[in-house]
């Protein structure tokens, strides 16, 4: 190659590297919420990282001090190796694991405001393995930053959000300090440029609380105050470094100061009162106290209701963004066949709970005044049911939803299963392409997805599985549950028996502690009466799923639950998704061309989805991007809005 062609290789191998970081942007907001409230006590984030992962760490904790006068020793880097590793490779340090976790000790780690972020592109470096574990046994929040799945890191359970871009095979074989590296560091420039947003460092997308450490930011600081404040614009340069000066630098002390005419004294108090956010402040100042609005509002929302059969989520969103969120009980048709009008009743009672919490109101309305409500609010309404593939039951409810909510064009109900809801969730910078959908809860199930152009929307093409608790849905926690429970039952009659002198293995003592079960002569039969009671204040589908966490919880520990989780995610993956993969099946479209949508209980659980993720690999099924659907009622509900 010429020099030339060699850097267009170079360049157009990095341009895959943002697509990467879209499938793990769900991971990366919730490892943002949970850095926040800690970071706002004065918690510290501590980066470890072994050679370029070292290095990527150091220079993000060292930018957020002066970029958002974060204090210093708040955010910190490690390196393997130590400090010399910085300039200079230390060899072999990042084979040790116990030097890691001999560096958490050596911080004094308080696990109530601390917070890890392990990064290691190969996803299995010792030393950052040592520093998350140390840390996870501790009970700090642990982030880890890999670019590989399925991943040591993620497969030993302690990081608590694994966010695992994989940009792919390097340019040059092996060489992370590229294609990794680069996602690397736009993965932790969002951490933290997130952490302190939320933290209120920011005010819209200005740098509020920048240190002016130098002639630039010196000036930055004048052209903030210049542009956020009305009073400062005209004003000269000397005029604004002795505001800055009055206010020891701070920018946004020094807004609140011009804009008030107050002391610094009392709009340090200004701030205190509004945790430091200058947005905050300046409302609670500049204007009176609204009253909450009462009436009718005038603005169509969007809402979207998820039916399941533990809850009823509905969320009610305005042009994207989610202003109401509310619940009521389980509306599962399958469950409650003979009772159509209770489903509908649960429905509203969800959708009243949301749009209350939208309108911000406390006023108690008589049931006159909600139906008017719930006639007017809504432009859109999209209601997924688990259940309503049954054959007829849409034709039933369709006509009594479009009534309840004002609806007049049949084309602004959507009325599905509750599964579609979850293509909602496929960002849109991914544009329309085939969407595979795996489901893992008490139940499982696989769809596949194509768009349909005619109503804006992913129409189901195929499914598999889905086939209800009582007939066992592979890879669901009812199953899951049910095949523990059987084993523990196989194991009390060898004890009743003679046959088990061992007073029985940690898996069928675990099961039978959750379900309030002592080993004795009669433990099958109680544990029997205990399952099947009837009234018992959970169901007995409910109860055997259940028993589907203590099974994951003993994976790494005991040899029986290690083998029902991988035998029963083997099944969901080589055959209830597996029929969805073959060429031969309908609507057929290659893995690599196609999005994995994965929700469910199970799928929070790390253990149940690093098991789920090395099926993937086993069968050697690569997608073109990996969403994890916790909210489908909230995605559902900001894609009508959109």
């Amino acid at each position: 190659m010429s020099t030339l062609e060699m850097c267009t290789v170079i360049n157009s191998d990095d341009q895959k590297v943002p697509e990467s970081v879209v499938p793990c942007l769900p991971v990366i907001a919730g490892a943002i919420d949970a850095l926040t409230p800690r970071v706002r006590q004065g918690g510290r984030v501590i980066y470890v990282g072994a050679g370029t992962s070292g290095r990527l760490g150091i220079l993000d904790a060292s930018e957020i001090p002066p970029t958002f006068n974060a204090p210093r020793g708040q955010f910190v880097g490690l390196i393997a190796g130590g400090d010399a590793a910085i300039r200079s490779a230390q060899e072999g340090a990042e084979d040790n694991e116990k030097a890691g976790a001999d560096e958490m000790k050596s911080l004094n780690l308080n696990p109530e405001l601390d917070s890890i972020i392990g990064i290691a592109s190969s996803g299995r470096t010792p030393y950052v393995m040592g520093c998350l574990a140390f840390a996870k046994r501790l009970g700090c929040v642990t982030i880890a930053v890999v670019c590989t799945v399925p991943s040591a890191i993620g497969l030993s359970g302690d990081a608590d959000f694994l966010i695992s871009p994989v940009s792919g095979p390097e340019v040059v074989t092996g060489s992370t300090r590229l294609k990794a590296g680069t996602a690397t560091k736009l993965v932790l420039n969002m951490l933290s440029t997130g952490t302190m947003i939320r933290t209120g460092k920011t005010y819209g997308n200005m740098m509020v609380d920048l240190v002016a450490s130098n002639l630039k930011l010196e000036q930055r600081s004048r052209n903030i105050l210049r542009r956020l404040s009305p009073k400062c614009q005209s004003a000269p340069d000397a005029e604004l470094d002795a505001v800055l000066a009055q206010c020891n630098g701070s920018v946004k002390l020094a807004i609140l100061v011009s804009e008030t005419g107050e002391s610094v004294e009392t709009c340090r108090g200004y701030f205190d009162a509004a945790a430091g956010v200058l947005a905050n402040a300046l409302a609670a100042i500049s204007e009176p106290i609204e009253p909450k609005p009462t009436s009718t509002p005038t603005k169509k929302f969007a809402l979207c209701i998820d039916g399941g059969g533990t809850k009823c989520a509905a969320v009610v969103a305005d042009e994207a963004n989610v202003v109401g969120q509310g619940s009521a009980g389980p509306c599962n048709l399958t469950d409650s066949i003979g009772d159509i009008d209770g489903v509908i009743s649960t429905l509203l009672d969800a959708a009243k709970a949301a749009l209350k919490d939208a309108m911000s109101s406390d006023i108690e309305r008589t049931e006159a005044p909600w139906k008017e409500l719930l006639q007017t609010s809504f432009s859109s309404v999209w209601v997924g049911l688990a259940g309503i593939d049954r054959a007829g039951l849409e034709g039933v409810l369709a006509p009594k939803l479009r009534q309840a909510f004002g609806i007049t064009q049949e084309k602004d109900l959507q009325l599905t299963n509750d599964v579609d809801l979850l293509t909602a969730g496929v960002p849109q910078s991914l544009g329309t392409p085939s969407v595979l959908v795996v489901i893992a809860g008490t139940g499982s199930v696989a769809m596949r997805y194509k768009w349909a152009d005619d109503q804006q929307r992913y129409a189901r093409a195929a499914r598999s599985g889905g086939w209800g608790h009582m007939l066992g849905d592979q890879g669901g926690g009812y199953t899951i549950g049910m095949k523990a429970i059987q084993h523990t039952l196989g194991v009390f009659e060898d004890i009743t028996l003679g046959l088990d002198k061992t007073g029985g293995d940690e898996l069928s003592k675990a099961v039978a502690e959750k379900l309030g079960c002592q080993v004795s002569e009669t433990a099958s039969i109680d544990m029997l009466n205990n399952i099947l009671a009837q009234n018992h204040s959970q169901g007995v589908k409910s109860r055997i799923a259940s028993i589907a966490p203590v099974v994951l919880d003993l994976v790494n520990k005991n040899e029986t639950a290690a083998a029902i989780v991988s035998s029963q995610v083997a099944l969901l993956v080589g055959e209830t998704l597996g029929r969805l993969v073959k060429p031969q099946a309908a609507g057929y479209q290659p893995s690599e061309a196609s999005v994995l949508v994965l929700a469910g209980g199970l799928m929070k659980n790390e253990r149940y989805k690093a098991t789920f993720e090395k099926q993937l690999e086993s069968h050697r099924l690569y997608f073109k991007g990996t969403v994890v659907v916790d909210d489908a009622a909230r995605s559902g509900a900001t894609y009508l809005s959109r």
